[in-house]
């Protein structure tokens, strides 16, 4: 049975998180599950909306889940989760505690966007350091990425729905 190298495998998780979060680099690198334009990213997805529109819900609802802010927070609060699992804090399994925030003011949802960016800068920093993954750490560390991808498709559909209510 063949291996794959710790730093290969780190190396992907963290290239198809940035294919997620940031996008592709420009429109000739070829990507695996996200559109090939530089502002597919989640972060190209939200930089236009408006506290407002970050706010209102796809549904009417204003149930967690419904707003993009709700689904910015839930990503912002796992990759925290993982950043401290990372420096050896305790897995933190509530994720009711990550569906909180649905509506935000202005000063709100740019402090948020600013976060989850730092919260993925620094995940993406650690996981090349990790020379040792297995078991539930490697799952979650894999998890990261389908969790964002199945996000910023969800995102991009609340987007269409918040645009189609004005």
């Amino acid at each position: 049975m063949s291996t794959i190298p710790v730093p290969d495998l780190t190396k992907s998780i963290v290239e198809l998180l940035i294919e997620a979060y940031i996008g592709p680099p420009d429109a000739n690198t070829p990507t695996w599950f996200n559109d090939n334009n530089p502002n597919a990213g989640i972060f190209e997805q939200i930089s236009p909306l408006s506290a407002a529109e970050a706010s209102t819900s796809a549904d009417g609802s204003g149930n967690p889940g419904t707003t993009v802010a709700s689904h910015i927070e839930h990503l912002r609060w796992s990759l925290a989760n993982v950043n401290g699992t990372l420096k050896g804090d305790p897995y933190q399994s509530n994720w009711n505690e990550s569906w909180k925030v649905t509506k935000v003011n202005e000063a709100e949802w740019n402090l948020l966007c600013v976060n989850l960016r730092s919260e993925v800068e620094t995940v993406c920093a650690a996981i090349p350091k990790q020379d040792h993954l297995e078991g539930p750490f490697l799952n979650g560390l894999v998890s990261l990425v389908p969790h964002a991808a199945y996000h910023l498709a969800t995102i991009r559909q609340i987007i269409e729905r918040v645009k189609e209510k004005k």
